[in-house]
């Protein structure tokens, strides 16, 4: 086949355009009021108003080093949190206008202390005729009498090109369900736009894609698929309380081969002990999958007091749960585990033995993963500075040094409510708590002494009913969906700091909004996933002109595909998966971006043990891998495709492979011609999501891959016999169609497709590989 490596650089300012992908601050700055305007200027939220004339200028900078948990202040009514926490704007405003009321002479205190009208243990920190003080009253005022504005937050995204409703359907139905939108879908969503999304993402969120997306973002959080090899999550559970490897003492019964479509005894053990490792180790990711699938309440993600179990793991834990089929290693049902007083994923043994404690540590490390997995917080970032251990003097100064208090006070109660669960994940039901730590509990509350052996499960309910647990949720959706992690507060001496706070508030106001609408509706997180879709962060696509000197955001869109999503949308657009060889009746299936030991690692997958992180931009290695699966993948789908009757086509319902584009005068062949730019237009549809007139210059570059690789082979396979450069009239052996692909069946001799006698076939070949290598089907 010519060489087409030159052309398979194509576009390549737009698409540094896109996978750089950023907006001006200009773009994202203005979170204007959607009311009319006022006398004195637009109509401002009360939000607004609050984050940017009370908070930034003045509690961030002034204030917040007294007031807040662990601060000189600590005592006393106003405690600010920071802005690592989730939802801090909120929480400060909530702590703003529940002492604004109180006053002194008709004046209120937060006005007051601060001028030290009244005493103040800090003195004098603002003067009385200062702006700080008229903002500081405005605020006062707007607590009294609410102000009806609103935050428009889709006015901080003028100048940003958004995906219409057809190219948000085609993202949403790749990234939901690993699937192209159905003609049906198409549609509804061009006759009534963007509200026709809303019933077509309900029947999405049912698919088991869906739920096979959603494991993997979570995973992505947990890495408990670390566990999924030979026996490592069996070899968690205790022998003394369970039966783990019940498979090694099977009976050695005929039957069960058939059963579970095994080849011999030998496979049937082997069969078992993988799907009970399998079942073990994503029990916490097949708790999610059950709970959302369900439309179950998400808070049940801790509170639940029951785990699910396969037909497989039910034998391993000894309990006994009803099946529809207790051979189909896919079916989870719910079961409780007694006498362990279950909280969800957090008790059980592969989240327990992922994220581990020692004698030292007291369950720190398990209460920290769950701020930051559930509460969207990272409490090490509340007290990101450098420690002087000379200055740690304290007999215990996680109790008594402000330096570490400040992340203990919040941590250490919460590593009391896992003290049931020793190192290794075991439920220990006599076990005590340390004497020189903070009792067992959540924020101001501690575990009652009756609930004292069922903490965990106390605790875990006060972590569901916090409002930081829904924008957890909102957080983690919207990355995994995305790509993109939130944007987090700038530091006021950051040189961008307003542009960038805008941005910050937008977003804010927005991922708010969410988990509000998310805890209103009974916390069925469908609502999350439906409202980020259609949000503006998931159909940003570019900027129509980027502000020179002031901050670039990202937003969410495009971005590079993982190779789990590639998998998918390989075999979605072009029929078949990426992979040597057909399904094979053991489930050995080698789907190379899906294998450890293939491409899925050195295309920036995960191992959830060593290798923990994404990779999101290409290097060398993983261009070269998407070179190879676009030739193979062109070499597995044209010649297949085009074998099919014309009706059946996927990829070329418009040609033959007897279309040549011109004759033996050289002259062109309208009809063939036409016929070939038609399933060019189509295809650039299909492959790429392009919606492009049959003129358009896209067209006409890839019209001439077809041509300049046709006519090379032409003449390639008109030179004599050992001439240099003659080109065969077959196909290559990897590309011939002898057999049925998915059974391996061989197909009667006039059903075969080996021979290219016009190069057309090679011809098409080319176009496909320089499409699926065009960026816009690796990034999404």
């Amino acid at each position: 086949m010519p060489r087409i490596g030159w052309l398979l650089r194509k576009r390549a300012a737009t698409a540094l355009g896109l996978l750089g992908l950023s907006a001006g601050a200009s773009a994202l700055a203005s979170v204007s009021a959607g009311c009319s305007s006022e006398a004195d200027g637009p109509c401002i939220s009360d939000e607004q108003f609050f984050a940017e004339k009370v908070w930034v200028p003045i509690l961030s900078t002034k204030c917040i080093g007294c007031h807040n948990p662990q601060g000189q202040a600590a005592e006393s009514k106003l405690i600010l949190a920071g802005s690592s926490e989730a939802g801090f704007l909120d929480k400060n405003l909530a702590t703003f206008k529940s002492l604004a009321g109180l006053e002194l002479g008709g004046e209120s205190y937060v006005l007051l202390k601060p001028t030290k009208a009244i005493e103040h243990g800090g003195g004098q920190v603002l003067a009385s005729d200062s702006a700080e003080v008229e903002a500081l009253r405005a605020m006062v005022e707007r607590t009294k009498e609410p102000s009806s504005c609103e935050t428009d937050v889709n006015a901080s995204f003028a100048g940003v090109v958004m995906s219409g409703p057809e190219e948000t359907l085609r993202t949403a139905s790749l990234e939901l369900a690993g699937r192209l939108p159905t003609e049906a879908e198409e549609e509804a969503v061009a006759e009534s736009g963007m509200d026709a999304l809303d019933p077509i993402l309900d029947q999405m969120l049912t698919e088991e894609t869906f739920y096979v997306r959603l494991k993997e973002i979570y995973n992505d959080l947990f890495l408990t698929d670390r566990y999924l090899n030979g026996e490592e999550a069996v070899d968690l559970l205790r022998s003394d309380a369970y039966d783990p490897k019940w498979y090694n003492s099977l009976p050695q019964d005929p039957a069960l081969v058939a059963k579970y479509g095994a080849r011999d005894l030998e496979d049937v053990a082997n069969k078992l002990k993988s799907w009970t490792n399998r079942a073990v180790g994503r029990e916490p990711l097949e708790l999610i999958a059950y709970i959302v699938r369900n439309d179950r309440s998400f808070k049940e993600v801790l509170t639940a007091d029951y785990t699910v179990v396969s037909p497989f793991s039910a034998r391993a834990y000894g309990v006994t749960a009803e099946f529809k089929n207790d051979a189909d290693p896919d079916e989870f049902v719910p079961a409780k585990r007694d006498p362990i007083p279950l909280a969800g994923v957090l008790t059980s043994p592969v989240f327990l033995s992922r994220h581990p404690t020692t004698n030292t540590n007291r369950n720190r490390h398990r209460a920290r993963m769950v701020y930051q997995f559930f509460l969207g917080t990272d409490i090490l970032k509340t007290a990101e500075q450098p420690l002087d251990q000379t200055k740690i003097t304290d007999f215990n100064p996680t109790m008594n040094n402000a330096a570490c208090t400040v992340c203990h006070a919040a941590l250490d109660p919460l590593s009391g409510g896992f003290h049931s669960f020793d190192s290794a994940g075991r439920y220990e039901e006599d076990d005590t708590w340390y004497e020189d730590m903070r009792p067992p509990g959540f924020g101001a509350e501690s575990v009652p002494f009756s609930e004292f052996p069922t903490a965990l499960s106390w605790v875990a309910k006060r972590v569901a009913d916090d409002p930081r647990f829904a924008l957890s949720a909102v957080y983690t959706m919207y990355t995994g969906l995305t790509g993109q992690q939130p944007l987090a507060a700038p530091t006021n001496d950051d040189p961008e700091f307003n542009a960038k706070f805008r941005a910050y508030l937008a977003q804010y106001h927005a991922f708010n909004t969410m988990a509000h609408d998310f805890a209103d509706g009974g916390y069925n997180l469908k609502t999350v996933v439906k409202a980020i879709v259609k949000s503006p962060y998931f159909r940003a696509r570019n900027v129509a002109q980027a502000s020179r000197g002031e901050a670039l955001t990202q937003l969410g869109g495009t971005r590079f595909l993982g190779p789990e999503q590639l998998h998918r949308k390989i075999w979605a657009v072009m029929g078949y998966p990426w992979r040597p060889r057909a399904f094979e009746d053991d489930g050995n299936r080698y789907d190379f971006l899906l294998r450890r030991d293939a491409y899925r690692m050195l295309y920036g997958g995960i191992d959830s043990q060593d290798v923990i992180q994404r990779i999101t931009e290409p290097n060398g290695i993983m261009a070269n891998i998407a070179d190879r699966m676009a030739n193979e993948m062109a070499c597995i789908a044209v010649p297949r495709d085009l074998y099919l009757p014309q009706e059946e086509r996927l990829l070329f319902p418009y040609v033959e492979t007897t279309f040549e584009p011109r004759d033996t005068n050289d002259f062109d062949v309208l009809p063939a011609v036409e016929g070939i730019k038609q399933n060019i237009q189509y295809l650039h549809k299909r492959v790429l999501g392009e919606s492009l007139e049959l003129g358009d210059p896209e067209i006409e570059r890839t019209y001439k891959v077809f041509l300049e690789t046709w006519e090379e082979g032409k003449a390639g396979m008109a030179k004599p016999e050992g001439e240099e450069g003659r080109l065969s009239r077959s196909l290559p052996g990897p590309c011939q169609v002898h057999n049925d692909y998915w059974t391996r069946e061989g197909l009667p001799d006039d059903e075969k497709l080996t021979r290219d006698e016009n190069y057309t076939v090679r011809a098409w070949m080319s176009v496909m590989t320089y499409l699926l290598s065009d960026f816009r089907f690796l990034y999404q």
